[in-house]
């Protein structure tokens, strides 16, 4: 099932960089289509998916930022990779978007 689910999504994604290109939208439209469907439109990850909390300090300070650079290019786990969609510049600000998550107070439940 979840084979299924990460070859769909992978689908999607190079469907939408071949509309696209590398260059298009802003990295906040990118992550709330391609990201926010797992990690949540406020960071937190949605629950029953498991994926970090991209809100959590301790998080934020475990992970370096090449790991969480290398995490996004390559994928991880069900996670695919971007590295086909996502321009060296559209990487990096994607990896300071994330870091943003870590300074906004976390919403309370």
């Amino acid at each position: 099932m979840s084979l299924f689910i990460s070859t769909a999504f992978r689908a999607s994604v190079v469907s939408a960089q071949s509309s696209k290109g590398k260059s298009g939208g802003s990295v906040a439209a990118t992550y709330d289509t391609q990201c926010a469907k797992c990690h949540g439109k406020n960071g937190k990850g949605i629950e029953s998916l498991q994926p970090p909390d991209f809100t959590d300090a301790k998080w934020q300070a475990s992970v370096s930022t090449k790991a969480l650079t290398d995490g996004i290019r390559n994928g991880k786990g069900v996670m695919p990779g971007f590295k086909d969609a996502l321009s060296p510049a559209q990487l990096s600000a994607m990896v300071k978007y994330v870091r943003a998550f870590g300074a906004k107070p976390a919403a309370k439940k």
